[in-house]
């Protein structure tokens, strides 16, 4: 009996601890984690290093001269890469689209065709083919129907602008949380979480911005921005 007793006393102290223990460590978890959530932004303007000239030739024909509107277009096709190797775009830069014919319609139904033919350039000498795009005169001498003609600027290197462009929004966000924290006895703790924003490419001074993320193309001159949301720990 007397060693049964000494098992029961042994046994109810343990509890007692295990209990003291389950007791603290949940009083601990149930406590408020203290942490401030900061939004960081980098901002920056960078140039374009590369072009994409997209072009869009036409031609027009009745109902009977098909097969002619044809061999126009292939020879205004023909005219324009002769037209750009003359100008200093090689030919392995140019990429040609298979043309597309379109009914034309009038009162009394199908009257003719509309035939198209899509090409693009793609280029690294961007004042050249800005210089080539925006004077139509020499293409207009040689009578060739530009129907359509749009200009994209891009960056080569933009993988790496986009991992630089994070690092700097984080290390704003950081910046941010100290600034915060400035005249209070609390102090920067360690990163909780990180989530990067999505990127907004645009034209310059823009304030444009969606939830989507944007890439315009339009302008050769671009700013770039991200945002990064980060939580740190107060001590």
């Amino acid at each position: 009996m007397k060693e049964y007793g000494k098992v029961a006393v042994v046994l109810g102290i343990s509890i007692v601890l295990a209990s003291l223990i389950f007791g603290l460590f949940f009083f601990e978890s149930r406590k408020p984690q203290q942490s401030i959530t900061v939004v960081g932004i980098a901002t920056k303007q960078y140039e374009a290093d590369t072009v994409k000239w997209s072009l869009t030739l036409t031609e027009r024909t009745d109902l009977e001269d098909l097969p002619g509107g044809r061999r126009r277009l292939h020879e205004s096709l023909q005219e324009m890469i002769a037209f750009l190797n003359e100008r200093g775009v090689k030919s392995e830069q140019i990429s040609i689209i298979p043309p597309n014919v379109y009914e034309l319609y009038g009162s009394s139904g199908v009257e003719g065709y509309r035939l198209e033919q899509q090409l693009y350039v793609i280029s690294k000498d961007v004042e050249n083919i800005d210089d080539l795009a925006l004077n139509v005169i020499p293409v207009l001498d040689r009578d060739i129907d530009v129907y359509r003609t749009q200009l994209e600027y891009f960056y080569s290197n933009i993988d790496e602008l986009k991992k630089d462009m994070v690092a700097d929004a984080t290390q704003n966000a950081r910046e941010r949380a100290l600034e915060m924290l400035k005249g209070t006895e609390m102090s920067l703790g360690k990163l909780r979480s990180l989530r990067q924003g999505v990127f907004q490419i645009t034209q310059p001074h823009s304030t444009e911005v969606s939830s989507m993320g944007i890439h315009d193309t339009s302008t050769k001159q671009k700013q770039i921005s991200v945002t990064a949301h980060a939580t740190f720990a107060i001590k």
